[in-house]
């Protein structure tokens, strides 16, 4: 798909969110809510290097999972490109998120853990997105970045109820991971376990 047909098929989705000129992160993520049918919830925690951002899925919601420990420019720009493959509509093949959760917590029955996360497959992953793909989305990302006031330095999101609970959860993958890059000389393992 060429550039210009990328961008107007993306410039057709912001006008379909019938954003205003400009909100917060929080105006956006609820106009995106409003599009695909279920709340977006937002999940500041370090992620050390892992991943910048990710989604996760669950019955009745989307958790967008980002780094806090970078500039408020550049977690703007994470949670648009989350936001990006929502809009996009780039589903999730269930066996790619097996694969996902057995590097995430290989101590576990898959199952298992899906369960106690409360996670649907739609763990995204965004290896397995091809180049297209992914030129698509920061293509999306970078025009929704144009209507989006970024909050002021300082003003992080204090995570609560389920939110914490996510975190919490995902806390002791993430170190996981960053072990298994340090044990491999700073390469992701088999399975891509850095890119998420």
């Amino acid at each position: 798909m060429r550039v210009g047909r990328i961008r107007r098929r993306c410039k057709q989705l912001i006008h379909e969110l019938a954003l205003p000129a400009s909100t917060d992160l929080q105006g956006m993520c609820d106009a995106v809510a409003r599009h695909v049918g279920r709340p977006l919830h937002l999940v500041p925690m370090s992620l050390d290097g892992v991943v910048s951002g990710m989604t996760a899925t669950t019955d009745d919601a989307f958790w967008i999972v980002y780094e806090q420990k970078t500039s408020p420019w550049h977690q703007v720009h994470i949670v648009l490109h989350e936001i990006g493959h929502l809009l996009l509509g780039h589903d999730q093949d269930p066996a790619v998120t097996e694969d996902a959760l057995k590097v995430w917590t290989p101590s576990v029955d898959v199952a298992t853990a899906m369960r106690r996360l409360g996670l649907t497959m739609g763990l995204a992953r965004h290896h397995c997105y091809d180049n297209l793909t992914e030129r698509e989305t920061e293509i999306l990302g970078t025009l929704l970045m144009a209507r989006v006031v970024p909050p002021p330095p300082g003003q992080e999101a204090r995570l609560e109820g389920q939110a914490a609970e996510l975190a919490a959860s995902l806390g002791p993958a993430l170190q996981h991971v960053r072990k298994q890059i340090r044990e491999s000389g700073g390469r992701p393992t088999e399975g891509g376990a850095g890119v998420l």
